[in-house]
Order: C-alpha cells, then structure tokens, then sequence
C-alpha cells in the first residue's frame, strides 16, 4: 500500500472535491494524512454567525475532526496560520512546516492546489508555489524523504460538462494526469464529508462542489508527462 499528504490552506479544502477520492483510497487501504495550513477562521460566515477569528477557527477545527472520522484520515494536522495572509509570511516558514510534515508522514505522493488555485484565492496560490517549490528542493536536497510524485487537484474543463461555476479556474484535459473514479459509497462518504461543515451548508447548497466531479477527481502531475490520465494517483509511481 502507498501513503499521501494533502496540503490545503482551509478547512474543507479536502472536501470540497477531493473527497470521493480520499474515501476511495482509505477503502483501498493506502495512507491517507492531511495538513491544513490555517484554522479558516478569517471566512466572511463568521459575520453571519457573530463569532470571532478566533472563535470561528475553534468551529471549523472541530468540523474537520468530523471530517477525519467520515473520511477515516491516517492524520489530520490543523496548522494556525494566519487564514488570507499567508502572502505576507515567510513563504521558508511555511516550507519547514511542510517538510516537517512530511518528514513524519512519509508519503508516496504530496497534493496540493494546482497553479490557478481553483478559487484563485491568496492562500491557494501561495500553498501551491510553496508546496511545489518544497517538492523540488527535496528531490535534490533530501531524496531520503521526497515524495515520488506531486499532484495537483484542479478542476478540468470537459467540453461537454453543461454549465458550471464561471468563478472557478480549470485545466485543459490534456493536463489532466490522474482522473482518480470512485464508487457510490465513496462519493457517499464524499457527501458526509461535507455535512460535517455545517457553517457552510448555504454555500455547499449553492455550490454543490461533488457535482464538478461526475467523471472523477482530476489531478495534474507535476514533471510527469502521461499519455492518458491514470485511474489513480499511485498508478505508475516514478
């Protein structure tokens, strides 16, 4: 079995798509750990709700714990990082943290946001240049724990997906790499995923996020070139 570390700036980062394929991966017995680099809790629903920063953090961590019992995580690591300043951070403080993590996990395989950022918000791009250039430096500075493989959850722009979000980013489907598939009781488990963020049930509603995943999860690879995406993102290791 192989083992993967998710990097995601926010809670329900996981969720809001890569969750079918999480549930897929546990099912199939692989390690699955999960870092988030920042308590969420700069969300505008906290206006709604009346809670602090700080208040609204300590809700979304305690989502997340419901997430990592639906999703049954090998680890769930919660980071307090400021929620939308990552930009204004020491992009190597963050890089330590990473690796730090990584050191512990071991993974086969690191995931983070591809360049666009889905959302294009700060945080996503500034986890994806960080996460990458981490996975570069360890390739050449520390083989004994590199990841085999970077992959990046995107959304892919099919040409006949009908109408979709025009806010979100896309890759073209020749840059898709992996296309990880997932049985109902995965995509259920998906769905449970996402009931545990209650604070966001108007916007999952709204949204509904697992929809953009009829075909699959998709992946770019990073430094791999593929003929057709692999079913799953430890088909082919390096």
């Amino acid at each position: 079995m192989a083992s993967v570390l998710y990097v995601f700036p926010h809670p329900d980062d996981e969720s809001f798509g890569p969750g079918p394929a999480i549930a897929r991966q546990r099912r199939e017995g692989h390690a699955v750990h999960l870092l988030t680099l920042t308590k969420g809790g700069a969300t505008k629903q906290r206006h709604r709700l009346g809670l602090s920063v700080e208040e609204m953090g300590a809700v979304r961590e305690r989502e997340m714990r419901c997430v990592a019992g639906v999703l049954d995580l090998s680890s769930m690591v919660v980071l307090d990082l400021p929620d939308g300043g990552l930009k204004v951070r020491d992009p190597r403080e963050i890089e330590r943290v990473i690796e730090a993590r990584i050191e512990a996990v071991r993974p086969d395989v690191l995931v983070t946001y591809a360049v666009h950022g889905i959302s294009g918000h700060p945080d996503h791009l500034v986890c994806h240049a960080v996460v990458k250039r981490l996975f570069c430096c360890l390739q050449d500075e520390r083989p004994d724990i590199a990841p085999r493989r970077l992959a990046l959850f995107t959304l892919a722009d099919w040409p006949d997906d009908g109408e979709r979000p025009v806010a979100l980013n896309r890759s073209r489907p020749e840059d898709i790499g992996v296309l990880e598939t997932f049985t109902e009781d995965d995509l259920a488990k998906g769905y449970a995923a996402l009931d545990c963020y209650e604070t966001y049930r108007e916007t999952i509603e709204q949204h509904r996020p697992l929809s953009q995943m009829q075909r699959g999860v998709p992946f770019e690879l990073f430094g791999e070139g593929v003929a057709e995406p692999l079913p799953s993102l430890f088909e082919q290791l390096p």
